[in-house]
């Protein structure tokens, strides 16, 4: 499980910041980048910004 949080991905596709196709991309170019977070990812893809993945930070830590 993930701590009862949810998790970035889904918080970002909620926000309607990405779709979830763009997760999964992003998630294939997380496997050949290991090591880097989703959000690095798909704010290197161009599918988000910093801000938007801070404010889906914030909305992770306040669920």
């Amino acid at each position: 499980m993930h701590n009862g949080r949810k998790l970035i991905g889904e918080i970002m596709v909620a926000l309607d910041f990405v779709s979830i196709e763009q997760i999964n991309d992003a998630r294939r170019h997380q496997m050949r980048h290991d090591g880097k977070r989703l959000g690095e990812c798909l704010v290197e893809l161009g599918y988000v910004t910093e801000q938007d993945v801070r404010r889906s930070l914030d909305v992770q830590n306040i669920t």
